[in-house]
């Protein structure tokens, strides 16, 4: 059920069964010049709505905003930063949780919000309830190596198409440059880095690593709609399989 859409009196009804919470949290950032700048927001916003409609589901309005500190310098970025998203998400929580819903389900599409939805997460278990989190790419990934992907390459193009074609323009695909830290020190992601056979960390923003906007195993210029619905699909599946157990958790 969606929460937002149907009469006060069966929504009221509704999570007197204690049903779980679902809510789409993701951001209004660049993906490269062919992907929409709600990439993050209205791929979670359309996996929520096919699960809305279970019957043990309570889908809530999407959280199209997000922390996007480090790509905020491309331009149609929209940061909200980490703290206020904690309070946004901690206000919704324990509204909900005054009228006895305990279970949350976080469907992220942003890695920038990982930070603020950790710490919702234990201020929630906190308070009585208790919240998962999943970033669907990261879960795509998993589910299939065909699924593989970075930021605004093959994988999010693909998906952003499926669910909305139009959406998505291909023909301004620009080539993929990486402005590495050094010969010796190489970006595998943005603040991923490889030297000699290890990782480390090194925060810079996007734009000086990526000035295209995008980074990822595959080139988005290849995406299609069908490579789309297939991730959706399984990801969609993988979810709802999840839901029949985390019933089962006691809180």
């Amino acid at each position: 059920m969606k929460i937002s859409n149907v009469p006060a009196k069966d929504a009221v009804e509704f999570i007197k069964k204690e049903p779980i919470a679902m809510i789409a949290i993701g951001s209004v950032e660049y993906h490269g010049a062919q992907a929409p700048l709600g990439t993050d927001y209205i791929i979670p916003d359309y996996i929520v709505k096919e699960l809305s409609k279970r019957d043990d589901i309570l889908a809530l309005p999407p959280i199209p905003y997000g922390n996007c500190q480090s790509i905020k310098d491309f331009p149609g970025t929209i940061n909200i930063g980490t703290e206020n998203l904690i309070r946004v998400l901690n206000s919704i929580t324990e509204s909900l949780l005054k009228h006895g819903v305990k279970k949350f389900i976080f469907v992220n599409g942003h890695g920038g919000n990982i930070a603020a939805l950790d710490q919702v997460g234990l201020d929630t278990y906190e308070k009585g309830g208790i919240v998962a989190t999943i970033d669907w790419w990261n879960l795509a990934k998993l589910l299939s190596p065909d699924y593989d992907g970075g930021h605004g390459d093959i994988q999010e193009t693909s998906v952003a198409m499926a669910v909305d074609e139009s959406s998505v323009n291909l023909s301004y695909c620009e080539p993929l440059i990486i402005n590495d830290l050094s010969e010796e020190i190489k970006n595998k992601y943005i603040s991923l880095l490889t030297y000699k056979n290890g990782t480390v960390k090194i925060v810079r923003d996007f734009k000086s690593v990526v000035p295209h906007g995008w980074i990822g195993p595959y080139d988005p210029k290849n995406s299609t709609k069908e490579l789309g619905e297939r991730i959706l699909k399984d990801v969609i599946q993988y979810i709802g399989d999840f839901v029949e157990d985390f019933k089962k958790v006691q809180r």
